[in-house]
């Protein structure tokens, strides 16, 4: 399947996940964006942007001018224009429960009048298939990680590990 920028047609754009620690979401993966951007979005809370709002209302945003639209707060607004994104689009990952666990936002640098309902449809298929393996992954290759460490423990305890 095509990645997020063969659809919406943008090199702009970033992943986000949960913070665990502060709750919102921190930006874990970036291209074609300022760092003045990555540091301002590093981490944003439950209001004031569009991926908060795709990620509490679990639906696809789209922002059709950046300069006009009510979810941005004022600073957000003025720092996604300086890094020349006029337009964005939120896609929530979702695990098969209905649960977000990251989430992916492409910017433009033009406004826009909305994306099609094929590329719409392509970006549900890729947030739910994105999602899912995300879960999987936590569930099986972190957990059984976690059980081997945790075996070697139980095993080594008393004795003193080297590193190599």
């Amino acid at each position: 399947m095509a990645p997020y920028s063969d659809v919406t047609g943008t090199d702009m754009g970033n992943v986000q996940v949960p913070d665990p620690e502060y709750g919102g979401l921190r930006i874990e993966k970036h291209t074609g964006l300022t760092a003045d951007f990555v540091e301002f979005f590093g981490h944003v809370g439950e209001q004031g942007t569009a991926c908060a709002q795709a990620a509490r209302e679990l639906a696809q945003v789209t922002v059709r001018d950046v300069e006009t639209d009510p979810v941005f707060t004022e600073p957000a607004r003025a720092a996604i224009l300086a890094a020349g994104s006029r337009a964005c689009h939120s896609v929530p990952l979702t695990t098969a429960s209905g649960r977000c666990v990251g989430m992916v936002s492409a910017h433009l640098d033009h406004t826009v009048s909305g994306l099609m309902n094929a590329q719409l449809k392509a970006l549900d298929r890729l947030g739910a298939e994105t999602g899912r393996w995300l879960a999987w992954h936590e569930h099986t290759v972190v957990l059984d990680a976690l059980e081997h460490l945790h075996g070697l423990g139980r095993t080594l305890r008393g004795l003193r590990m080297r590193r190599s």
